[in-house]
């Protein structure tokens, strides 16, 4: 039993500088992973956001009266406004 151990352990020990190097790559592929999928996220929230303000600015603007239609323009009917001069 003792010797699969020290066969075991030297094995380990023969390869520890590729295992290392592999742990290594792992931790940076997964910090820039990490870094990645935060900046999608940022970026999204930014944008969703950004698209609120703008749909609730658009919303404000056509609940505003519009003073340019002649629709609502009120008749005459006391005179006031006509060009001819009373006598």
């Amino acid at each position: 039993m003792s010797q699969e151990k020290v066969n075991k352990y030297k094995e380990e020990k023969a390869n520890r500088k590729e295992t290392i190097a592999k742990q290594k790559r792992q931790k940076a592929r997964n910090k820039v992973i990490a870094i990645v999928v935060a900046a999608v996220l940022a970026v999204g929230a930014v944008g969703a956001v950004g698209l609120t303000i703008r749909n609730e600015y658009k919303a404000y603007i056509n609940s505003l009266p519009s003073y340019s239609s002649t629709s609502y323009v009120v008749s005459d009917d006391a005179g006031v406004l006509s060009t001819e001069e009373a006598k």
